[in-house]
């Protein structure tokens, strides 16, 4: 049996890898040595156990570099990119432009291009790290076919390992990166050997933007996903339904809201808006009573939200289960079976969704929710993103600016769920093109395909 190494960064892709059928079916196909600074022990109980899987701990020792390197010089530097809208964004806005960002933009826009790209970076980056020891002692050891990560290079220990993994002659290949990541961390891309993508669409950003060959790129469809199609065809369940929202102290007989929030720097009104729909609402403005369900970001402020607990038909809770702080790491929520079934069920028993330019629209989607995003004190410019823009084209969810049009279009969804249907199918079709479960299966199965490509 074939040994691979899987790098996992952090808890949200211990979520995805660890506690979904992609490591059981990993562990069945190869011998797997699972590298993480999330791992304790040499065998978690917190993960699926196999004798073909074994845990270690592994996190970057040079922190400090890739901060300067991450933070730093690649965002100010790396001009590839510039043409993307998110670039465009950040470029107009000036988000996090401190004084060393702009002194090195300035510098950047002063050299050749052929210096200010990603690839550049990379290989001042893969020049300037030294050969680890401890690496290469555990190739010599388990003698690994391939290496995994999760992404191509966006978090610290994924960006050393890629390049160790090129100073040692051993292939890589990302398989679990989102569907703005090609875009949005463009400037953080260390090239992996492969990619596993959820779409065309990202496999077509991987070869027009990353210049990555199409025999390399292959498209899996988002693992991540997976449990949503796990009990076959979504179908409500009433008594399934009265169980779970009676769980929430809601009120089966009314229809449920969901609000889905991000992290606060990302839209800082939330607080604010949920103060104003509970308001809306025991004000009869919509026409009916309704269950307001609020499930918070990993990464949002829970305590902001304290101060409606005890409110009637209203329910609060934090995605996953929040782990041990990491140094440096932000990531620290985790959802094991148990919360994904949750999240399942959260999304099969309500009736209208509201967010700001999440994931999560994507996944109301799965469930033909109709969906409500929010953008408030001048934040439609914030839906100008590559993966995002598509959704607003096509009006496969309703953009509200303010109060007046919030109400209106929440009152049109409420009395007409099949509202945009089309709309959110086309999108759904393009984004998720795979809803069958076995996405898993599909990513693990492109390795042995990998591997064959490389001795072509």
């Amino acid at each position: 049996m074939k040994t691979v190494f899987l790098f996992v960064p952090h808890y949200v892709f211990g979520s995805d890898l660890l506690h979904t059928q992609y490591i059981k079916y990993l562990s069945q196909k190869y011998k797997i040595i699972v590298f993480s600074p999330i791992v304790k022990e040499d065998s978690p109980h917190d993960y699926w156990q196999s004798p073909n899987i074994i845990y270690k701990f592994w996190d970057t020792p040079r922190p400090k570099f890739w901060i300067f390197f991450n933070k730093t010089l690649r965002i100010a530097m790396v001009r590839e990119f510039d043409g993307l809208e998110y670039h465009k964004l950040r470029a107009i806005t000036g988000k996090n432009l401190n004084w060393r960002r702009k002194i090195l933009g300035i510098i950047s826009r002063l050299l050749p291009k052929l210096l200010t790209n990603a690839d550049t970076f990379s290989f001042i980056e893969k020049l300037l790290i030294p050969n680890s020891d401890d690496f290469k002692k555990l190739l010599g050891e388990y003698k690994p076919e391939i290496i995994l990560t999760s992404t191509p290079g966006f978090s610290d220990t994924e960006a050393e390992i890629i390049h160790l993994s090129k100073k040692n002659n051993m292939p890589t290949m990302a398989v679990n990166f989102n569907w703005d990541n090609l875009f949005n961390n463009a400037k953080h891309i260390r090239k992996t050997d492969f990619l596993v993508t959820w779409n065309e669409v990202a496999k077509k950003a991987a070869k027009d933007i990353h210049h990555y060959k199409s025999d390399r790129v292959f498209v899996g469809g988002p693992l991540r996903f997976d449990h949503h199609f796990a009990h076959g065809q979504i179908k409500r369940d009433e008594t399934e339904r009265e169980n779970f929202l009676d769980r929430k102290s809601l009120d089966p007989k009314l229809k449920t809201v969901l609000f889905t929030t991000v992290p606060p720097h990302t839209y800082p009104f939330q607080v604010e808006f949920l103060k104003e729909l509970i308001e809306l609402r025991d004000k009869n403005i919509f026409g009916e009573d309704l269950n307001i369900y609020i499930r918070t970001h990993p990464r949002d402020e829970v305590g902001n939200y304290k101060k409606f607990s005890g409110i009637r038909n209203l329910h609060i809770e934090h995605a996953g289960t929040i782990k041990d702080k990491q140094r440096g790491q932000l990531n620290r929520t985790e959802m094991d079976e148990d919360d994904l079934n949750n999240l399942r069920q959260t999304l099969l028993y309500s009736d209208v969704a509201i967010n700001f330019r999440s994931t999560v629209t994507l996944e109301t989607f799965i469930y033909d929710i109709p969906t409500i995003n929010l953008a408030y004190n001048g934040y439609s410019l914030y839906y100008q993103m590559d993966h995002y823009i598509p959704i607003i084209k096509e009006e496969a969810v309703k953009l509200v600016t303010d109060t007046d049009s919030f109400v209106s279009a929440i009152k049109e969804y409420l009395n007409n769920p099949s509202l945009d249907r089309e709309k959110r199918r086309k999108i759904l079709d393009q984004e998720i093109p795979y809803r069958d479960g076995l996405s898993y299966k599909r990513n693990v199965d492109f390795i042995e395909t990998a591997l064959q490509n490389l001795n072509k």
